[in-house]
Parts: structure tokens; C-alpha cells; sequence
């Protein structure tokens, strides 16, 4: 009987120095394949709940009673499925509300590792499941602000979710936001990256767009800089999908602008070569044949320049006033004895024009 009792005592020594090893051993990992065979079975429960909202907030409760799970990227998904009436009633209120506290209880790395989750299956849970879940949650929110004209919320969660995977995706997002919010100066940041980022065969329409803000900021060089790489791809062919119509009011602007600037430097053949370009594209373009006229007269050409400025005269636009006065100026002198011939050259280049 001593023997008993005191093998007895000996068992029960052994089992209290060893319960916390025992308690360890018999703690399950929230993310082994044994819990998420157990995360999942719950989760086709949940599925069979046909009330939408009900069956969101399980999905609610099961992200409270579960703050780490395999299982976390298809409840994610089965919960959006319960926003998505909403967003097609565009009731974005009621969408962002449920997003927001949806997000609220996603886990975090601190989360994973204050919970003492063990390798390997911490890492593979945060790369495979937490990482791309958070990402399209966090999508979904900025889009749900988005189209309801929140942007600089919109643009909050974008730089945070560009600030953690500085995805190229996203410089083209936040670069429609900032452009839309007309907050240049972040347009110009992201469009930059944008332009790193695509070759200029995808990322001309950007280029242009940014061409175009510098000209309000009156930053001509860098537009001019901008279009010149456009017109380097495209200055001799039509981007894939564009209309023609279109793109030759662009090339004009483009060649329009070098134009511009080899005039200024007295350039006259440059300035005649690109104006001719512009006249082109677009033959409507008076500044064109005023400034050609210019180069002509400047050139000791003036029976050209007087063609020229005829053209820039009948389009009766801006130049119109000042063609017309250098027309009658050189007509007069180079036929003095038939001043009423000035009309025939009007005449004459309304023809070429294509003008009634």
C-alpha cells in the first residue's frame, strides 16, 4: 500500500511539472491546417444564411471570435458581397460604413505577433492572406469614396496603400484623384512616377495632360519638354485608337508651340518648317500663316509673305487686323499701279483655304 501511495505521489509530481508543457502542446495554431479546416466549416455555415445583412454580421462575429484565420480572405469576400447592394444603389454612405468596420477588425502584423504565432505559418499567413485581403479591402474603401466625391479621403487611403507596396497601379489612381481635387502640384508628383514608371507609347495622354498644367503654372519649358517627347513617338503617326481629327489639333498645338519658340529665337527656317506642320494638322490655325508671313517679310521675301498673310487676313481671327494691314502695306509697295489687285489675293487664298 506505502508502494501505491507512493508511486501515486510520484505520477502526480511528474503531471504538475508537466502541465504547462502539456497546456503548450495542446494549444492550436490559429493558423494550422486543423483550425482552418474547422475556420471554413464555419464559414459554409455562415453561407447558408440567406438575409444579407444577417449573414454579414456573422461574418462580424466571426472576425471577433477569430482575429486570425486562413479563413479571413473568404469571409472578406462573403462580407463585400453584403456591401455591394448598397453600392449599386450607390447608397455610399451605408458602404463605407460597413467597410470601415469591417476593416476596423482586421488583424496586423502586431496582432500575428503579439499572439505568438508560429513560423512558418505567420509569414505564410501575412503574405498569402492577410496581405492581398487588407489590399483589396482597402481598395474597395477608396474606390466607395471615390465615387462618392470624397477624394481627399480617397486619396488618404491611396498614399497609405502606395506608402506599404509602391505599386505603379496606384500612381495612375492617385494621379486621376489629385488632377480631379485640381491639387496640381501632387498631379504633377504622381504624373512624374507615371511617366518613370509606363513607356511613352502608354503614358502619352499623361505627358500632354501635365504639358497642359505647366502651361497654366506658366512653366512653358517644361511643357514644351513634355510634348516634345510626345511628338517624338507620335509627331508622325496617330496613337493606336485615336481619332485622327483629334490627334492633329494636338500635333498642331505641339508644333505650334516649337514654332513659337524658334521664332522668338529668329530662327525663320525652323519657324516656317514647324508652322507649316501646324498649318497641316490644322489649317484653320491664322497664327500660322501670320508668323510664316513674318519670316517671309523678314527674310526679303515678300511676294511669299503677302500669300501668307492674305491666308492669315480672310480666317478673320485673331491675326486677322494685323495680316491685313502688312497685306496692304507690301501690295502696295510691289503694285503700286493695281492696288484693287489686293482683293484677288484674298480671293485666291480663300481657295487654297477651302472658305466660301
Amino acid at each position: 500500500m506505502t508502494r501505491v501511495l507512493k508511486s501515486f505521489g510520484s505520477i502526480v509530481v511528474v503531471l504538475v511539472l508537466c502541465a504547462p508543457f502539456i497546456g503548450a502542446q495542446d494549444k492550436i495554431s490559429p493558423v494550422s491546417d486543423y483550425q482552418f479546416k474547422k475556420d471554413y466549416a464555419q464559414y459554409e455555415n455562415i453561407k447558408k444564411e440567406t438575409d444579407v445583412q444577417k449573414r454579414a454580421d456573422l461574418c462580424v462575429a466571426f472576425m471577433k471570435e477569430h482575429p486570425i484565420s486562413k479563413a479571413l480572405s473568404y469571409i472578406a469576400t462573403d462580407y463585400m458581397e453584403a456591401v455591394k447592394p448598397h453600392i449599386l444603389n450607390k447608397d455610399w454612405a451605408k458602404a463605407i460604413a460597413m467597410e470601415e468596420a469591417f476593416i476596423a477588425l482586421m488583424p496586423t502584423e502586431k496582432t500575428v505577433k503579439d499572439a505568438a504565432v508560429p513560423e512558418p505559418g505567420a509569414g505564410e499567413f501575412l503574405k498569402g492572406v492577410l496581405a492581398p485581403t487588407t489590399k483589396s479591402l482597402q481598395s474597395a474603401l477608396m474606390a466607395a469614396y471615390y465615387q462618392s466625391n470624397n477624394l481627399p479621403k480617397a486619396a488618404e487611403i491611396g498614399e497609405r496603400m502606395y506608402a506599404a507596396a509602391p505599386e505603379k497601379e496606384m500612381t495612375v489612381t492617385l494621379a486621376d484623384i489629385y488632377l480631379k481635387m485640381q491639387n496640381y502640384d501632387k498631379y504633377l508628383q504622381f504624373g512624374d512616377k507615371i511617366l518613370t514608371d509606363y513607356p511613352i507609347e502608354q503614358s502619352y495622354g499623361t505627358a500632354l495632360q501635365m504639358a497642359q498644367v505647366y502651361l497654366q503654372k506658366q512653366d512653358v519649358n517644361k511643357a514644351k519638354e513634355l510634348y516634345t517627347k510626345v511628338m517624338n513617338v507620335y509627331g508622325e503617326k496617330v496613337p493606336p485608337g485615336v481619332q485622327e481629327a483629334a490627334w492633329n489639333s494636338t500635333r498642331a498645338l505641339a508644333y505650334g508651340m516649337f514654332a513659337a519658340g524658334a521664332y522668338a529665337q529668329k530662327d525663320y527656317p525652323k519657324t516656317i518648317e514647324l508652322y507649316t506642320k501646324v498649318a497641316g494638322f490644322d489649317k484653320a490655325r491664322d497664327d500660322a500663316y501670320y508668323y510664316m508671313g513674318m519670316c517671309k517679310w523678314q527674310s526679303k521675301e515678300p511676294d511669299a509673305a503677302i500669300e501668307y498673310f492674305a491666308k492669315a487676313a480672310v480666317l478673320n481671327k485673331q491675326f486677322a487686323k494685323r495680316a491685313q494691314d502688312y497685306l496692304d502695306q507690301l501690295w502696295k509697295a510691289r503694285h503700286p499701279e493695281n492696288p484693287a489687285g489686293v482683293e484677288e489675293a484674298k480671293t485666291k487664298a480663300k481657295t487654297e483655304l477651302g472658305l466660301k
